[in-house]
């Protein structure tokens, strides 16, 4: 059907088949095995260029490795939805594949202190079960971490176990046993399944915005849809149309959600598949942070006040690491948390309790390159040796703030296996993408294959894999911000520059990410931060302010949205991506595909006479289309016809950010937000006159 769109289970299918899908699918399993399925790591060859170790790691000859390579075996996760089927609450303390104990064959490299923070590698290489067992691990797939979620299944609740496979499993069919809770079943390699692609939730936790994406790529309602066992059906907005791979579901609530809260959801097809996933419930605003400190001022008040001031007319509202003492203990005091409530500012903590009202709780940073350090290892089973350490602490810093996502950061060691073998640890999966420094690597040892770093694609290719892996749950991007004052060997590296960093944020947009920040601010030292006094920093913090603007306007729109590839016309030259809004709306990022850099900075060519043919879902008749900018919301010169609307951008300098709305209010909420929130800091912003480079 053409722009399915349902509030209730309207399906074209046979009752028999209905009960069939029941009894063979959702029926009470007397075990209390739910649901299971394996998701194999989705490949992106197009990609392939980009993957460069560049680190320390060289060959017998001294030339550095190339961990990736065409073909590459990967792996995927494996997830088991289970009912508490008992009177109390329980705590799963092992998973058995094919009868052998995770717990025994997931082995530390030592006996452990009982101490929470100990970071330690684990593998199936330390296990003292018996090679025999160890085999049978291998072959559903050679599991690197486990976990449980939540900590304590309610009885009668339901839970989700996800294991990570460093390979795809080499049987049909792994059986899933959990002792603690009796629950038993197996799990079929194949054929792929469909799944949540994004799952968020409404401010007030009251609405949730589901996607659900089938393996035939098309777009394919679900017959069912149920939330904690409960069939839910009836009240969802499912809308669907053939031409989109991307179904939104969106679920009002009648109460709302606890924040922390573990929620199972499934998505139930008439072809006999069903897409099951479980995820904590947060509330999501648009972060957009910073980090690192300048010394500026006399006193540390007057340092504390200037560091904040630039903050908050930057449109920064999260301060995440190596931030100056005076501004952490201002901010603890009783006027500094009126002014962090006044300015919506609030920190990242790095171990539970130790900062008010925090964005995020901070797991660790880079565990792939601590992997690397793991030389008892062999180097290609060494990626997420740190991830049941890591399951570990984050257990840990959920009992002790049950209300706080935890945030784990993966570098670029290993690529691209680290982003697809961490992605599902943590809460948020955050990464660090740095463009520049991926140049300044290439120029210092390996240039001949600068070709494939001439655009920030490396920016869109890791959120594009890592959200692939991450799935359903958000993804936070850090971007670079700083120039390398490195020695002459060492190739010294210019900093970002203004075009970059805004294509850059459209590339994280576009793969999916829900909250950026930017690395750093610290003007001091080998990597000369946004905070200092050269031209091109200054530009490049002006640049930083006004896309703050932008996209924390548009931001309740992109925390509930998902990717969606819909049919697009366009110039050439021009790159175009979107983003579905629940049934509400699309957000459409174009940019400018007519650019290089290289060591002196970016060229970028306009593309004139730009127009975009968007072909629309069948469900959403478009009643407004505008353009949200750093200088606000404006008009759009669009006009539509049989299920097309065409938008006349005229001429794209670098990039544009359209909505198309079904709700002819949705500009009026935007524009006062911005009006609120952003005009007067980046009126200023504009008006800087900042010294622009040479034309080239």
């Amino acid at each position: 059907m053409n722009g399915v769109r349902y509030r209730s289970a309207v399906m074209a299918i046979s009752l028999s088949a209905a009960a069939c899908l029941a009894s063979g699918v959702l029926a009470a399993d007397p075990s209390g095995f739910v649901a299971g399925s394996y998701q194999p790591d989705t490949v992106y060859p197009e990609f392939m260029p980009l993957w460069r170790e560049g680190w320390k790691w060289t060959d017998e000859n001294g030339e550095k490795v190339r961990y990736a390579y065409e073909g590459m075996p990967l792996g995927g996760y494996l997830f088991v939805q289970l009912r508490n089927t008992g009177e109390t609450p329980l705590a799963v303390n092992d998973v058995l594949l094919d009868g052998v104990s995770l717990a025994q064959g997931i082995a530390p490299e030592r006996a452990l202190r009982n101490e929470p923070d100990e970071v330690y590698p684990s593998s199936l290489q330390f296990s003292k079960l018996p090679a025999s067992e160890v085999g049978r691990l291998v072959a559903v797939g050679e599991p690197v971490w486990w976990k449980a979620e939540p900590a304590d299944i309610a009885p009668g609740g339901l839970g989700q176990i996800t294991v990570r496979l460093r390979r795809d499993p080499r049987v049909d069919s792994i059986p899933v046993r959990v002792p603690a809770a009796g629950t038993q079943g197996s799990v079929q390699s194949a054929p792929r399944q469909p799944r949540f692609f994004s799952i968020g939730f409404s401010s007030e936790l009251d609405r949730i915005f589901a996607y659900v994406r089938h393996p035939s790529g098309r777009g394919v309602a679900p017959a069912r849809v149920l939330m904690d066992d409960a069939d839910i059906t009836a009240r969802c907005v499912v809308a669907a149309d053939p031409a989109v791979n991307t179904v939104p579901i969106v679920i009002p609530l009648g109460q709302p959600l606890k924040e922390g809260t573990y929620h199972v959801f499934q998505a139930v097809y008439a072809d006999g598949s069903s897409a099951c996933t479980g995820i904590a419930a947060w509330r999501q605003e648009m972060v957009y942070g910073m980090w690192g400190y300048s010394r500026e001022g006399r006193t540390p008040r007057e340092r504390a006040d200037l560091y904040l001031a630039q903050m908050y007319e930057h449109g920064i509202n999260a301060l995440m690491y190596s931030i100056g003492s005076e501004v952490i203990d201002f901010l603890h005091t009783p006027e500094g948390r009126e002014y962090a409530k006044r300015t919506g500012l609030r920190l990242m903590a790095h171990w539970p309790g130790n900062q008010p009202d925090p964005v995020y709780t901070f797991l660790i940073d880079e565990p792939d390159a601590a992997d690397f350090n793991s030389k008892m290892l062999d180097p290609y089973r060494r990626i997420g040796s740190r991830g049941q350490c890591l399951v570990r602490r984050a257990a840990c810093f959920r009992r002790k703030d049950p209300h706080t996502p935890i945030l784990l950061n993966v570098n670029n060691t290993f690529k691209p296996e680290n982003w697809y073998t961490y992605a599902q640890l943590a809460d948020v999966a955050g990464a660090d993408p740095y463009y520049q420094e991926s140049v300044q690597s290439v120029l210092r040892s390996d240039p001949t294959n600068l070709g494939a770093y001439l655009k920030p694609t490396y920016v869109y290719a890791v959120g594009a894999v890592y959200q692939s892996a991450a799935a359903p749950k958000p993804m936070h991007l850090i971007l670079h911000a700083c120039r390398f004052d490195l020695k002459p060997e060492e190739c010294p590296y210019r900093g970002p520059t203004p075009e970059e960093k805004r294509v850059e944020v459209f590339y994280g947009l576009a793969a999916g990410a829900k909250s950026f920040s930017y690395w750093w601010y610290t003007p001091y030292g080998e990597y000369y931060g946004v905070g200092g006094d050269s031209p091109e920093m200054k530009a490049l913090w002006r640049e930083i302010g006004l896309l703050g603007a932008e996209v924390r306007t548009a931001g309740p729109l992109i925390v509930r949205s998902s990717p969606a590839d819909l049919p697009v016309k366009a110039p050439r030259l021009l790159w175009v991506r979107t983003l579905l809004v629940g049934d509400e709306a699309l957000v459409v990022l174009v940019v400018n595909d007519n650019m290089a850099s290289d060591r002196l900075g970016t060229i970028i060519r306009p593309v004139q006479r730009a127009v975009l043919g968007i072909q629309v879902p069948g469900w959403m008749p478009p009643a407004d289309v505008f353009e949200i900018a750093a200088d606000g919301v404006r008009d759009v010169r669009w006009s539509q016809d049989k299920g097309t609307v065409s938008a006349d951008l005229e001429t794209v300098q670098v990039t544009r950010m359209l909505v198309v709305a079904k709700d002819p209010h949705l500009r009026g909420q935007l524009k006062a937000l911005y009006e609120r929130d952003f005009a007067e800091h980046a009126r200023k912003l504009l008006a800087q006159t900042i010294p622009k480079p040479k034309e080239r």
